[in-house]
């Protein structure tokens, strides 16, 4: 939002809503009409592949760089996915006919939702990969960093339980993934709270999917 031009700034603020986003917090959910966008100020929302069964797996994941509703910005009013709150934080709430409408004004608004687009389909296909491939040890680095990253903080708020929903493995499995990462000194775990401790050892443990990732977020965004 903040690389928008004061024009368009202004007449989107008319409609913009501060909002809480508490973790868990529900911002879209599979075949339902989706009628707001949230943006990200502070925190973590991610999308999340659902089963008929209720069970997930996390595809990308959205800080300030993004926003929830992009399904319905491009006049679709329902998506196959769920949204969700992963890391608490504030942000801002417009309606999507109203965001529609100027996004399809052009203009550096329509620009940097390209952005994003693209962003997310590089994050999501990179996920695709790893998921297949690399083992839960790399995964949860990558996960973690990416997570850090995108909420840009080192703390993370984060259950044993959620880490194994949105990596899409056992929850016995993160737990030894997790200890492992904990006893080599990358990561403090307690009570839900994540801390990355050493991140340049953590990056060394993740897969390559983390730098091909961020390598893409530094090419796009530009450096506050």
């Amino acid at each position: 939002m903040s690389r928008l031009p004061e024009g368009q700034l202004a007449t989107l603020g008319r409609y913009l809503v501060p909002v809480d986003l508490p973790l868990g917090m529900r911002l879209s959910e599979p075949h339902q009409p989706i009628e707001h966008a949230y943006f990200v100020l502070t925190g973590l929302i991610s999308t999340d592949a659902l089963t008929s069964s209720g069970e997930s797996v996390e595809v990308g994941v959205i800080g300030r760089e993004g926003f929830s509703g992009l399904a319905g910005l491009l006049g679709h009013p329902q998506m196959q996915h769920s949204v969700q709150v992963q890391g608490a934080g504030h942000g801002l709430r417009i309606r999507l006919s109203v965001l529609r409408e100027e996004f399809l004004k052009g203009g550096m608004l329509a620009q940097l939702i390209y952005d994003f687009m693209y962003l997310q389909t590089v994050q999501m296909s990179q996920s695709v990969l790893c998921n297949r491939l690399h083992p839960v040890e790399a995964r949860l680095a990558r996960w973690l960093l990416a997570s850090a990253d995108r909420s840009e903080s080192e703390l993370l708020m984060l259950t044993q339980e959620f880490l194994a929903q949105m990596l899409g493995s056992r929850r016995s499995t993160v737990t030894v993934a997790a200890g492992v990462l904990q006893r080599q000194g990358m990561i403090d775990y307690k009570r839900g709270k994540i801390h990355i401790a050493d991140r340049e050892k953590l990056e060394g443990a993740c897969c390559e999917c983390y730098q091909i990732v961020k390598s893409a977020y530094e090419m796009v965004l530009p450096k506050e």
